[in-house]
């Protein structure tokens, strides 16, 4: 990254002459000489490579490139003198802003109360989805506060860790195609051999870990399918595209669906999981991460557990919310 050609002092003294349009004046409000405010300005503008003040005038002037300077230090140096004041009165009960990520499947089924808990807690918030290995680059790069993720980041020293959903994956298919050849639904490699699998895309970890089952169970479905989303693998086997492997929070995602595709568990033996997990760098939120993720279960059991049990009564008892430890 370029390096700054400006200090805030700088700023403060570039303001100053702007506003009286003498240097005199400049080096008498901040106590300065006349020569120091002179090599200041001077020093700028050659860091800056443009000319910022008219010094052919009196009172100077501003250039039009200085007039857009101007702004911005006013700008900057507000800020800065806010910034001061609140680190020194030493009250961080309000964040100022917290960016938050997290798989696409929480935010679309209980985004909208977390982040009703994510606004009484900041002055401002940013809320994005996406692939959780980009999540996990920008936590560690600190353009993210927060992630739930279904990778807990083992091998990062200095995070907090908070489990909040464990989940089965189950398997889907286009229902007209059970209600056919219910017996072939009962054995995956059957199966595939009459109905391709849609496949989530290589590049999210719940497509990952799906592909490391199948080579555990040494399922060689053929590749013909990779979807980036939920919404998408599900709108595919609901088509009678294939059949596909997800969660129980990402089925919650295809409600539209619901009439055209059946879910059904696999086999015991055969069982895995995906685990979500609350995590932010230590030290630096205070007690928000350990309220956010009571806060998740909390709506989990809400607006997630009640509907599974409602609509898929033999996955009760195969989810756990909560219970979760601070690592």
């Amino acid at each position: 990254m370029q390096p700054l050609g400006f200090e805030l002092k700088a700023l403060d003294v570039f303001v100053t002459t702007a506003k009286s349009g003498n240097m005199t004046a400049t080096a008498s409000q901040l106590n300065m000489s006349q020569s120091a405010v002179s090599q200041i300005l001077a020093n700028l503008e050659t860091n800056l490579g443009v000319k910022l003040l008219d010094r052919s005038v009196r009172p100077i002037e501003l250039t039009v490139a200085g007039r857009y300077f101007y702004d911005q230090s006013v700008h900057l140096l507000e800020q800065a003198y806010k910034t001061q004041h609140e680190v020194t009165k030493g009250s961080f009960d309000s964040l100022h802003l917290v960016r938050i990520a997290m798989v696409d499947s929480l935010a679309a089924t209980v985004g909208q109360p977390l982040i009703e808990v994510i606004k009484k807690h900041t002055e401002n918030w940013t809320m994005m989805t996406g692939y959780s290995h980009l999540h996990q680059q920008g936590l560690l790069s600190r353009s993210i506060d927060i992630i739930i993720s279904d990778d807990v980041l083992e091998k990062q020293d200095n995070l907090r860790r908070c489990q909040i959903l464990k989940e089965p994956f189950v398997l889907v298919i286009p229902r007209q195609f059970h209600e056919r050849f219910p017996d072939l639904c009962t054995s995956l490699p059957a199966m595939s051999k009459h109905l391709d699998m849609v496949r989530y895309s290589e590049q999210s970890l719940i497509g990952q870990s799906i592909e490391t089952y199948l080579h555990q169970q040494g399922l060689d479905a053929p590749d013909r399918m990779q979807l980036d989303n939920t919404y998408a693998v599900l709108s595919a086997v609901a088509q009678g595209l294939g059949w596909a492997l997800t969660t129980p929070l990402c089925l919650m995602q295809g409600e539209l669906f619901r009439q055209q595709i059946t879910c059904l568990p696999l086999p015991e033996k055969d069982t895995f999981f995906r685990y979500l997990t609350l995590i932010a760098r230590r030290n630096e939120l205070g007690n928000l991460p350990e309220t956010l993720a009571n806060d998740s279960c909390k709506i989990l059991r809400q607006h997630y557990l009640a509907k599974i049990r409602q609509d898929h009564p033999w996955l009760d008892g195969k989810i756990r919310i909560g219970r979760y430890s601070t690592v």
